[in-house]
């Protein structure tokens, strides 16, 4: 059975306390009136009005001398071979914009991961 992208990024985080690495997940969801659509939308408005951007990736990770800011999708379905197969989890558009912004910053550098070992990998890799 494959990770959901929540379980996958609870991973993640375990993985990051472990390491002692500091990082934050920024809440951009607003799923706290879902049931009541008017109060939905007070919400929605506030949140924009103090600075909520569309987009925004799943975790902010401080390493010594870059942020990354990674966004997490849901790794694809093993196949008979031992592969993974490419995820069904797609990227927004407002989520590419928001990586293409970070990217034009020389301190920070925004990622898809596809799964907590490919977070895993690029945390390494920027250490």
């Amino acid at each position: 059975m494959i990770p959901t992208e929540a379980q996958e990024q609870q991973r993640v985080v375990q993985w990051l306390r472990m390491k002692k690495i500091f990082f934050f997940s920024p809440t951009n969801e607003n799923n706290t009136y879902k049931q009541d659509r008017r109060y939905a939308m007070i919400a929605e408005q506030k949140a924009k009005a103090t600075g909520k951007v569309k987009g925004v990736s799943d975790l902010v990770i401080f390493l010594p001398k870059k942020i990354l800011f990674i966004e997490m999708k849901r790794q694809g379905i093993k196949l008979k071979s031992g592969k993974i197969s490419h995820s069904n989890s797609k990227i927004s558009p407002e989520q590419l914009a928001f990586l293409d912004k970070v990217n034009k910053y020389p301190y920070s550098k925004g990622y898809v991961a596809y799964g907590f070992d490919e977070v895993v990998k690029i945390v390494e890799s920027e250490l």
